[in-house]
């Protein structure tokens, strides 16, 4: 475990690097799967003061336990198959681009991505829960950090996903991304504006 965690502390200074070095030391499926249950488990860890704060605002019998058991099985059960179709989904995309690492190398970076998210998101949580607790206007604070650590996690990404595909510029992915997270965001967006209001 010391060994995982300074190979992610490396990764926050060097992402390609690391991404290197995990694909050298032989990555295989059952790893993979430990590193998602990981980090599943720590970005559960993170929403559940999100999940607490909603679960307060609903009139229904033990909202707290339901809102507990919905993001326990969302995050150890649907969580991990999503993300096996988004790596696959994310190679398909690549190979359009000259991606050569094929499904399992993108499954590595999506996974390993995700490990290197989950830190991130206890620090941003932490850092809410702390702002709320000393200053009037941690919810502008915490939105500006979740911002940050997104953008951040998205060079993460991109730089693991270029070294595990064969992509000589991590800034090209980067910026492919950004587009997609972006448009993905605004269609989003949109929708949840025009969905009609029931009740």
């Amino acid at each position: 475990m010391a060994g995982l965690a300074g190979a992610i502390a490396r990764a926050y200074r060097d992402p390609r690097g690391a991404m290197a070095r995990e694909i050298a030391a032989g990555l295989t499926d059952a790893r993979l799967l430990a590193w998602l249950f990981m980090a599943c488990g720590m970005g559960l860890v993170a929403s559940l003061p999100n999940a607490v704060r909603a679960a307060r605002a609903l009139d229904i019998d033990q909202p707290l336990a339901g809102a507990v058991s919905a993001h326990l099985f969302g995050y150890l059960f649907v969580a991990p198959l999503l993300v096996y179709g988004v790596a696959a989904l994310a190679h398909l995309v690549g190979r359009a681009f000259g991606a050569t690492g094929g499904y399992f190398g993108a499954r590595a970076a999506v996974i390993w991505s995700l490990l290197l998210a989950g830190p991130l998101a206890l620090a941003v949580t932490f850092a809410r829960l702390l702002g709320e607790a000393a200053f009037d206007g941690a919810p502008t604070i915490g939105r500006l950090l979740g911002y940050a650590a997104m953008a951040y996690w998205l060079w993460l990404f991109a730089a693991s996903f270029a070294e595990a595909e064969g992509f000589p510029a991590t800034g090209r992915v980067a910026l492919v991304l950004g587009l997609l997270f972006a448009g993905l965001s605004v269609s989003v967006s949109l929708l949840l504006r025009g969905a009609p209001v029931t009740g």
